[in-house]
Parts: C-alpha cells; sequence; structure tokens
C-alpha cells in the first residue's frame, strides 16, 4: 500500500511543471500592477494595488526622471 502512495506521489510531482520566470519578465509583472500619471507640471501620480506597488511606481517614476543621481545613492 505504502509503495503505491509513493508511486502516485513521484507520477504526480514528475508531471507537475515548475516554469521560471526572467528577471525580465519578472519585473513586466510587477510593473503591470502600477499606473504613473503625470500632470500639466510633470508631477507623477502613482497608483498600485499595494503598496510595494506604489513604491516600485515611485521609483520607476524617480529613475525617469533622474538616473543618474538614483544610481549614484
Amino acid at each position: 500500500m505504502r509503495f503505491i502512495y509513493v508511486v502516485l506521489l513521484l507520477g504526480i510531482v514528475s508531471c507537475s511543471t515548475n516554469e521560471q520566470l526572467t528577471e525580465t519578465e519578472q519585473w513586466q509583472v510587477q510593473a503591470e500592477g502600477i499606473m504613473i500619471i503625470r500632470d500639466d507640471f510633470g508631477v507623477p501620480h502613482i497608483y498600485g494595488k499595494t503598496d510595494a506597488d506604489a513604491v516600485f511606481g515611485l521609483l520607476y517614476a524617480q529613475c525617469e526622471d533622474d538616473f543618474n543621481r538614483v544610481e549614484q545613492n
């Protein structure tokens, strides 16, 4: 009986797909959760589904504005 359970478990594990996303695909998935709208003065208004999405959007907007300073810090 135990042998049957082991064989079934190994069959299920071997059939499962463990697809890994590349780093670029992970960033694209992260970016899908945010919206950056700039007003007439260029001030970014960032909307995200979670706080982490909003922070990601803030850093993205900051990199658009002044990447050299972000890169140095």
